[in-house]
């Protein structure tokens, strides 16, 4: 795999995945209170510091399983393996489609103390907890090996993708300290566009990927 489709398939898959509306929603609600700069910026870490450790300890296990597999990897198992990741990404965009809107008098969890340990412990263990869903990072966590990156190489793979994915709350954050007074409405207006960008975004970001996948899918057979 090139470098250039490594950059653009991961940097996609972690723009996608960033647009997690619990941690932007979360994030936006640590950081309306006293201590702002405090409290955001312990959330933005913790979060960072799941994600990258997370994808420390995916990524060892992927290179070691890649290579133990190597000798057994026939073409049509790659084949098999993008038009599997095609169809859970059309799959994906059928069941964001359809999904119902979010209630509009649902409540983000938040720590219940106002200690900035306490929003760290809250960041690392909610975004923790999360991990499990992030399907655009298990997608990612091979992209990455594929490159053939040392180990090195592949950490800075993973600074990137979990820089993307913190990328909204670092905004946020700074939209709260630059504008201050207009911050707490903005709330509000997060929590719609998060509902618009689970329902309507994503899934118009799942149907390319879909089709990038099949591409690869039609190149891993070869010349017919």
């Amino acid at each position: 795999m090139s470098f250039l489709t490594a950059l653009l398939a991961i940097v996609g898959l972690g723009l996608l995945d960033s647009l997690n509306p619990f941690s932007i929603a979360a994030c936006a609600v640590v950081s309306a209170r006293p201590q702002s700069l405090g409290r955001g910026v312990a959330f933005i870490t913790a979060t960072f510091l799941v994600y990258f450790l997370s994808g420390v300890a995916l990524v060892t296990g992927w290179a070691e399983l890649l290579i133990a597999l190597q000798p057994w990897i026939k073409p049509w198992m790659r084949v098999a393996f993008w038009l599997l990741v095609a169809f859970g990404c059309s799959l994906g965009a059928i069941f964001l489609w359809r999904r119902p809107p979010m209630g509009q008098d649902k409540a983000v969890k938040q720590p219940s103390s106002t200690a900035i340990l306490a929003i760290f412990l809250f960041a690392f263990g909610s975004t923790l907890s999360d991990m499990p869903t992030a399907f655009p990072y298990f997608g990612a966590i091979p992209i990455m090996v594929a490159t053939g990156a040392n180990f090195l190489g592949l950490l800075a793979w993973l600074a990137l993708y979990s820089l993307i994915y913190v990328s909204p709350l670092i905004i946020l954050l700074a939209y709260r300290l630059i504008f201050p007074q207009a911050f707490e409405p903005l709330q509000g207006v997060i929590n719609r566009m998060m509902d618009w960008v689970i329902r309507r975004l994503s899934p118009a970001l799942l149907v390319p990927c879909a089709g990038w996948a099949a591409y690869l899918a039609a190149q891993s057979l070869g010349p017919l």
